[in-house]
């Protein structure tokens, strides 16, 4: 009992289940490459800030106690190490404040967009909630997943919006404007409970 990416009519894509409907007319590859590459984290633009302190704290202070050392003849420790200190400060700021105008010069570079053809529209698909996707029977169809999944969201629509909606302070509306509001969002939810009430059955979910 338990559906997946692996299913024929299904895909993931942003961590998100998605399944292509058979009316669609389009392969899952196709539909999947519609919705564009994923986003990754990426190590391009270098390191931290933290990271860019610590080197340029060592890179400062070996320079500047490498220099008092050997050109300037100083043999006391402990003048050393204050001299190693002062440049690795010096070096640490240095450091930060290079990468801060990398990274505001990269950040003002605007980037370029192909303006899209008519190839590069978003197919349709349609988002399985995960608890459906685990609790749907392994031989579901990809329509069948599709009814499931859109009866699931839209009742969970309809009572998230009946929840907040009526939660808001109507004491500056018109009572009768807001009454009409309440009285569209229970309509909402009770079509919705009513078509979602079957699927909540079937996938062994609690009954609205």
């Amino acid at each position: 009992m338990s559906v997946d990416a692996r299913h024929p009519s299904c895909f993931e894509f942003e961590a998100r289940l998605y399944v292509v409907p058979s009316w669609s007319g389009h392969g899952v590859a196709e539909t999947r490459r519609s919705l564009g590459p994923e986003i990754r984290d990426t190590s391009r633009g270098g390191a931290g800030a933290g990271r860019w302190a610590t080197l340029g704290a060592l890179v400062g202070g070996s320079f500047l106690g490498g220099v008092a050392a050997t050109v300037w003849r100083v043999d006391g420790l402990w003048a050393l190490l204050l001299i190693f200190v002062l440049g690795a400060a010096v070096g640490a700021v240095l450091a930060v404040g290079t990468r801060t105008i990398f990274r505001e010069g990269e950040a003002g570079q605007a980037p370029t967009v192909d303006a899209p053809g008519p190839s590069d529209r978003r197919l349709p698909a349609v988002e399985v909630p995960w608890d459906v996707a685990r609790a749907a029977p392994e031989d579901s169809t990809g329509d069948e997943l599709v009814l499931w999944a859109t009866l699931t969201s839209r009742y969970r629509e309809a009572r998230e919006a009946l929840v907040v909606g009526g939660g808001e302070d109507d004491r500056f509306t018109d009572p009768r404007e807001a009454g009409a509001r309440i009285a569209e969002w229970e309509t909402a939810y009770r079509t919705a409970s009513r078509d979602y009430e079957p699927v909540a059955r079937l996938l062994g979910f609690p009954l609205p």
